[in-house]
């Protein structure tokens, strides 16, 4: 098991919702945290409460969709606060609508922070961790990374671009010293998807359970985990076995294809 004390994690889109509850749950194993986001007043309100709470942090304004500005903010903390010992690719935007009704900033806004921000901030921290043998990089991806679902067209294709990209860095710098964690929640409640409606086979997750079960990841150095483990197995398995018709007649009988069709989008997110 890894130990966390004092060590310097970086979570991207840390302003609000699940990347807020990563860093105050870092902050509880002892590490000195970087937070970032493109919600400025978000990022000091989240600044705030986590200092209220006696965490040393450090917060930097960023838009992972910018490459050049992934790279300065890593270089920024890197020089102002240490070496980036864990890297949290939280970051993420959802626009739940019909594929065909998608529009054409919403497929490339989606793409270029849900996707490529991670791809630019893993290119931004995993070679200086490469460079000393050591560090951690975990992907929030999804279960919509492992199944595509009716009104989550966009989001989804950006998850499963964000698990295939994690297996290939992880071979990629295979015995570098530095390990990867995929996590994939099923629907969790941080008003991401507000006006969606579970299904009967599954319920809201709790994004507190989701931050700690991704910590404890970390900790054990697992590669990927699930949350809950057996719903995002089991659709998982079935994609696997080949079998899209028969997953798209279980989705329609148990209404998952309905599910995002009362999404609204919360009208305080600046994104």
């Amino acid at each position: 098991m890894k130990d966390l004390e004092g060590k310097v994690v970086l979570v991207t889109g840390a302003a609000r919702g699940m990347g807020r509850l990563h860093a105050e749950n870092f902050h509880r194993e002892g590490c000195v945290l970087v937070i970032t986001d493109v919600d400025e007043k978000g990022l000091g309100e989240a600044e705030h409460m986590l200092r209220s709470l006696g965490c040393q942090v450090h917060a930097y304004k960023l838009d992972v969709s910018d490459r050049d500005a992934c790279f300065e903010v890593a270089d920024k903390a890197r020089s102002e606060v240490g070496p980036i010992d864990v890297l949290v690719n939280n970051a993420g935007i959802t626009e739940c609508y019909a594929v065909l009704d998608l529009s054409e900033r919403a497929v490339r806004r989606m793409a270029e922070v849900n996707y490529m921000g991670y791809v630019w901030m893993m290119q931004a921290v995993v070679p200086e961790m490469v460079k000393r043998g050591s560090g951690h990089v975990v992907n929030i991806c999804s279960v919509a990374g492992k199944i595509g679902t009716a009104k989550m067209g966009g989001y989804c294709a950006t998850k499963f671009a964000d698990i295939g990209i994690t297996d290939a860095i992880r071979m990629e710098t295979w015995g570098s010293g530095v390990d990867f964690t995929i996590v994939n929640p099923g629907y969790v409640s941080t008003g991401m998807f507000e006006g969606g409606k579970v299904p009967f086979i599954t319920r809201w997750q709790d994004p507190m359970k989701v931050s700690r079960a991704m910590v404890e990841a970390v900790k054990k150095n697992k590669a990927e985990i699930c949350v809950p483990r057996a719903n995002v197995l089991m659709v998982a398995l079935l994609r696997g076995l080949c079998m899209p018709k028969l997953l798209d007649f279980a989705f329609h009988t148990l209404g998952v294809d309905k599910s995002m069709d009362g999404w609204c989008r919360a009208g305080d997110r600046p994104f």
